[in-house]
């Protein structure tokens, strides 16, 4: 019986490890700013434009926590 006392604490004392090493989400490491590169111009029909849509709907649909800055050519 002390063998399975052992063997349960230490997978208890284990798994209590694991989980304090985990890092914390997404979500509470605040506003991220990404960067974006064309070789377009940023108004060029299709492709520039695309890119500029892009990036607005990555900050709408992340609301406000991904942010996007297009640089054109």
């Amino acid at each position: 019986m002390e063998r399975r006392k052992f063997l349960t604490g230490a997978a208890a004392g284990g798994a209590a490890v694991a989980a304090s090493t985990l890092s914390a989400p997404a979500i509470s490491q605040g506003v991220k700013q990404l960067k974006m590169v064309t070789t377009w111009p940023k108004n060029f029909p299709g492709l520039g434009t695309g890119a500029e849509r892009l990036a607005e709907r990555i900050n709408t649909m992340s609301g406000g926590k991904l942010q996007v800055k297009v640089y054109a050519a």
